[in-house]
């Protein structure tokens, strides 16, 4: 069963190839490769591989390369790319890597074929579409992704071990990320439509730096704003959702009582950023200014920075205060990144350190410190972005803590914790039973539970026959035990 799925794997692959291939090529009288040729070097590939022949593989490869090379040297007159030759040779390995790996054998497969048939589009968007210094943006991009950031220690390191370079590199990433996302956004879309779904899009990764990133454009570009408001209020959908599903998986008592408070700042805000994308109705007469850099090095700098020092503040409050300071590093660390605080309180929750009650207004303040965290960030964008975006965050800020308090005033007010609800319970249990008069009773029972299970069946009749005789007088009967 396993020799018949990749073999079906290695000829499913080959026809796929080798119909786009011949597809791609229907005016063209001289075609090097086409189904069958795509096909039979697929299947000579998962073949090679599955014999115990030594070099099996190596040959049937090499007599392939060497079949290609006659076939371009026949047509090179007409088609002078090599595109059809490599991708013959491609899959003729991807037949061979079928017999070990069907199942990836088929996704490299359909990568391959998707970047056949994407020729025209990818031309167009390298020749035509993305400018130099955009492509010189998306490679720094890459080099600060793919080369930095792996090489950076992932480990705390610093005063109080506060700062986790690997972390504080990521945080600059996703400001540049969110930079570059929005330009080409915009440029694609247009401000009125682009701009807020990167936005949304951005804030998944982090609302905070995504408000950064806009509030940046906007006062580099000096566009109108309101494209760029909508932008931000939409990442703060995001934060929201986020702090939704991070509560529902860890604890689902605590998603009682934020799920309503949530749910309703949501609203808000969406009907906010809807208000500005309508009042957005000017169309985007000229993409932006492509000569300038989507990455901005200085605001992604400068916010990991801020980052760290709120870190150190946070980790200096839980040092020198303990437990004590829990409401401060919650406040703190949520300028930074509510979704770990919100986390960090769920996780108390589960675990029976916090009240539910109490880690709802504590998710409530880590939202609020987080919330002026946005609207410090978004002055950097002048007056009027500012100024829009901070009656955004505060409607819903407000709009959830009105709810917030509904939910906390419906609630029982002696609405106790699970654990301390079950031990007030047994408590309870224990003060209903009837107790006898002699105060030796409790000693006598003490000496009672002491006693082997044996002991117990052994003297249970004898017990039984004498509690029957002195029912009427238990404090004697003790005595004389």
């Amino acid at each position: 069963m396993s020799s018949l799925l990749s073999f079906s794997v290695a000829l499913g692959v080959g026809l796929a190839i080798g119909l786009e291939r011949e597809r791609s090529h229907a005016d063209s009288a001289e075609l090097p490769a086409g189904m069958r040729t795509f096909a039979i070097g697929a299947l000579a590939g998962a073949i090679a591989a599955s014999l115990p022949i030594p070099f099996a593989v190596p040959t049937v490869l090499l007599t392939v390369a060497v079949l290609a090379a006659v076939g371009y040297h026949h047509s090179a007159n007409v088609d002078p790319g090599v595109t059809t030759e490599f991708a013959l040779v491609a899959t003729t390995l991807l037949g061979a890597y079928a017999v070990s790996e069907p199942e990836m054998t088929a996704g490299l497969g359909t990568v391959l074929l998707v970047l056949l048939y994407a020729k025209a589009g990818l031309h167009r968007f390298a020749r035509t579409v993305i400018t130099q210094r955009e492509l010189a943006d998306l490679l720094i991009l890459a080099v600060a992704a793919l080369l930095i950031w792996p090489a950076v220690p992932d480990r705390n390191l610093g005063p109080l071990n506060a700062w986790n370079p690997h972390t504080l590199w990521l945080v600059v990433l996703l400001v540049m990320l969110t930079g570059n996302t929005g330009h080409f956004a915009a440029r694609w879309f247009g401000e009125r439509i682009g701009l807020p779904l990167a936005g949304l899009f951005s804030g998944f990764a982090s609302s905070v730096a995504t408000i950064t990133a806009v509030a940046a454009r906007v006062r580099r570009d000096h566009r109108p704003v309101d494209g760029a408001v909508a932008a931000a209020l939409l990442s703060n959908v995001a934060t929201l959702v986020q702090m939704l599903l991070l509560i529902a998986a860890i604890n689902i008592d605590l998603l009682r009582v934020l799920a309503a408070p949530l749910a309703v700042g949501m609203m808000a805000t969406v009907a906010w950023s809807a208000l500005w994308i309508w009042r957005a109705n000017e169309p985007l007469q000229e993409a932006p200014e492509s000569s300038v850099s989507s990455i901005n090095w200085r605001v992604a700098i400068g916010f990991a920075l801020w980052t760290a020092a709120l870190l150190l503040a946070a980790a200096a409050a839980r040092t020198w205060f303990g437990t004590a300071a829990v409401v401060a590093v919650t406040v703190f660390g949520a300028f930074a990144d509510v979704h770990a605080a919100t986390a960090s309180i769920a996780t108390q929750v589960a675990s029976h350190t916090l009240q539910t009650p109490t880690a709802g207004a504590l998710v409530m303040l880590a939202l609020t410190a987080n919330t002026f965290s946005k609207i410090v960030v978004a002055i950097s964008g002048g007056r009027a972005f500012a100024g829009k975006v901070t009656a955004g965050l505060l409607t819903m800020l407000l709009s959830s803590w009105a709810v917030f308090w509904l939910v906390a005033w419906s609630m029982p007010p002696n609405a106790q914790h699970p654990i301390e609800r079950a031990h007030a319970d047994q408590a309870g249990h224990q003060r209903d039973q009837p107790q006898p008069a002699n105060p030796c009773w409790h000693l006598a029972k003490k000496c009672q539970q002491d006693h082997g299970d044996a002991d117990q069946d052994a003297d249970g009749a004898v017990r039984g026959s004498n509690i029957g005789k002195h029912d009427s007088a238990p404090e004697e009967r003790w005595v004389n035990t």
